[in-house]
């Protein structure tokens, strides 16, 4: 986009934009300012970080695993039916399974 496209949005968004009337999901005035300007301060650190004590930008540590053919086919299964994301399941697993341990001594 150029800059002439943003200030049409802009424009748009602050004079000709109708948004209902009793909305509990619009924002307005300096609500609405507040929450795009946190938004563009996140989308400038990226893919926004799993955890929520992460500062803004600041990356989250990634490991790799090496899983089984079947193993992989079943946690896709999983997660689909789950309506999840396979990553969400593995990092639930896994806290699930330290705590456990953990307990057991």
């Amino acid at each position: 986009m150029t800059d002439k496209d943003y200030e049409g949005a802009a424009e748009w968004a602050e004079h000709d934009l109708s948004l209902p009337t009793n909305s509990r999901t619009s924002l307005r005035g300096a609500d609405a300012a507040d929450f795009g300007r946190e938004l563009v301060e996140r989308s400038r650190g990226g893919r926004p970080s799993i955890d929520p004590e992460a500062a803004p930008g600041e990356k989250s540590p990634v490991r790799q695993v090496r899983l089984p053919r079947a193993l992989d086919a079943d946690l896709e299964a999983f997660a689909s039916s789950r309506k999840r994301k396979p990553s969400e399941i593995m990092r639930e697993a896994l806290s699930e399974y330290l705590e456990s341990h953990r307990k057991a001594g």
